[in-house]
């Protein structure tokens, strides 16, 4: 399952806040950002896309995320 699917299958996660919590030194365009990857939006003279470093950034988000479920949870 890739991070699109993901975020498809969990629609509870917003993508926006998800975004901010990735690229936090870029707020203005972190949710354009994501989106464009995540739909693979055109850009020069390739398309975007989901690198290993913003899968990276994605899993330390929703890490964090999950702790904080779970601390609220117990």
């Amino acid at each position: 399952m890739d991070l699109k699917q993901f975020l498809d299958a969990n629609p509870l996660i917003n993508q926006a806040e998800l975004a901010r919590l990735m690229w936090p030194d870029n707020l203005k365009t972190a949710r354009s950002r994501l989106s464009n990857k995540l739909n693979n939006a055109k850009a020069g003279s390739g398309k975007q896309r989901i690198t290993d470093d913003d899968l990276k950034l994605a899993k330390d988000a929703l890490v964090k995320l999950g702790v904080n479920i779970d601390g609220f949870i117990k």
